[in-house]
């Protein structure tokens, strides 16, 4: 009797629990979207304003572009779209102007 009673509470958890497990791990993969999304709209406009900042003059600081590389890298693993790439070809021709900033 009293394994019974036990099974039914095992048959009547078991789902319960599974189903607020699922729940959670799909709340986690909308927020986890929505956060992927914002990041790289985020990038792709930092991206963009760097690019408009130093294209009247065709050069560029060392340590700017080192970062600019490393945010296409990790736009690049979001999936980010071609535009920025379109910059970044524009960008091979420029003059990258040394600094002391990474000499150290």
């Amino acid at each position: 009797m009293t394994q019974e009673i036990i099974m039914k509470i095992i048959n009547y958890l078991v789902p319960l629990i599974m189903g607020y497990l699922i729940s959670v791990v799909n709340s986690y993969r909308k927020k986890n979207k929505a956060t992927n999304r914002a990041l790289k709209i985020m990038l792709q406009n930092n991206l963009t304003n760097t690019y408009f900042v130093y294209s009247t003059k065709e050069q560029i600081p060392d340590y700017v572009y080192r970062n600019w590389i490393n945010m296409l890298d990790e736009y690049e693993a979001l999936e980010g779209d071609d535009y920025i790439h379109t910059l970044a070809e524009k960008m091979k021709s420029w003059k990258i102007v040394r600094t002391d900033i990474l000499n150290n």
